[in-house]
């Protein structure tokens, strides 16, 4: 019971009645003393009654314990600026994106703190990191992490950089090489002719990518972020593993294990990190995902989370207005690597992007009908979301 009586604590905290909420925390750890849970969240109560002497000593006894304790470090951070040690701070925010880079939390929380030292194009970065959502539900203090991040970052929005009218840069990734289950052969092939077509196209930055592994699949994601920016258009295409795991959609680095179905979040790259990446655009914020393959993964991997996984490709997703996001093959169903040198989804859309005064929104309809047809109707592309409704955009032409 010490679970329930620390889950209602933290609710009586969240409506401010601090006295409710510590006598609950008592008496779960009456229960059970050595349970981390419920001082964790007396910590996470202690930031916001500014008391931050206590928060700071609660979530250090527990980190003690179990070093690896991402709340526990969250909050001693939150901790940390209340009483102004910004170095401290984010050493602890450091520690948590270098174990889980797509930690929600800890990258709300670095916005703030490169806010309060008027590091806006961080701030701005780690808000887009934890702002735009694709999943369909978030726990309640992701969920509160997650409107604190659109807030500063709808504020900070006309702090921007200048942008530089008419300019297009593209992200294209090829991972293959995977070292723990079988490699891609198309995936480099297909990476290489989409960056090809863009460059004809007059983009003025194509950075081309292949076998990233985790850390650097975060790094050039980051280094995208900051460029998109400057930019009118920011498209990523990628090409490798992906896959849903406990209702998150994750693109997968070459290095990945995943000997176990929650190591996910700190092996995989989610894919609101690759929304997150074409969020600062001031205009067209496009994602392409080649990925929609059978978990290599999935029979030798141990199940522990309770949601249902897909099986088969990704999950479908509701991205901010905005946002385009395109499939290589529709949720739940898995991309074709085709008869040829290239899939059919990269060839379809190197060939089609191509067409002069096709507008982007009826340019993936043809795209969809390309490889719907070429592969036999086994495969139908399928996009969530929309660009601003405003303006046409084009690859080629007007």
């Amino acid at each position: 019971m010490y679970i329930a009586h620390a889950n209602r604590g933290r609710a009586l905290a969240m409506t401010k009645d601090f006295d409710g909420a510590m006598a609950e925390f008592a008496a779960a750890i009456e229960i059970d003393q050595n349970a981390p849970q419920p001082v964790v969240y007396r910590c996470e109560a202690y930031v916001n009654m500014r008391r931050f002497d206590d928060a700071i000593t609660d979530c250090s006894a527990v980190i003690a314990k179990v070093s690896n304790y991402l709340y526990a470090l969250c909050m001693r951070a939150e901790a940390y600026m209340g009483k102004g040690n910004l170095d401290a701070a984010l050493k602890d925010l450091n520690a948590v994106l270098g174990m889980a880079p797509n930690h929600l939390r800890a990258h709300m929380d670095r916005g703030q703190l490169f806010e309060r030292r008027h590091d806006l194009v961080q701030a701005r970065a780690d808000y887009r990191s934890a702002a735009f959502a694709v999943t369909k539900f978030d726990e309640i203090d992701m969920a509160m992490a997650r409107q604190t991040a659109r807030e500063r970052l709808d504020a900070l929005a006309a702090q921007g950089p200048a942008v530089n009218a008419g300019r297009r840069i593209a992200l294209v990734i090829g991972n293959g090489a995977y070292r723990n289950v079988h490699p891609l052969d198309n995936p480099p092939r297909d990476s290489r002719l989409v960056a090809a077509s863009l460059r004809d196209l007059g983009f003025q930055t194509v950075t081309l990518a292949g076998d990233l592994t985790r850390d650097k699949f975060f790094e050039i994601l980051r280094s995208f972020a900051t460029d998109a920016e400057k930019a009118d258009w920011a498209v990523i295409y990628y090409a490798g593993h992906g896959f849903e795991i406990g209702g998150v959609n994750y693109l997968v680095p070459v290095d990945a294990k995943l000997a176990v179905d929650k190591d996910a979040e700190t092996e995989a790259v989610a894919l609101d990190q690759m929304i997150a990446a074409v969020g600062g655009a001031r205009k067209l914020r496009l994602v392409m995902l080649d990925a929609c393959r059978d978990n290599p993964f999935a029979p030798t991997m141990r199940h522990t989370i309770a949601v249902k996984l897909v099986d088969k490709g990704f999950s479908d997703i509701e991205p901010s207005a905005g946002f385009m996001v395109v499939y290589a093959a529709k949720h739940g169903e898995t991309a074709l690597d085709g008869e040829g040198a290239d899939s059919p989804f990269a060839t379809a859309l190197a060939h089609d992007i191509k067409e002069p005064h096709v507008e982007v929104r009826k340019l993936f309809d043809i795209v969809r009908d390309d490889v719907w047809n070429a592969t036999r109707h086994a495969q139908q592309p399928f996009t969530y979301g929309s660009p601003p409704g405003r303006e046409d955009f084009y690859f080629a032409g007007k």
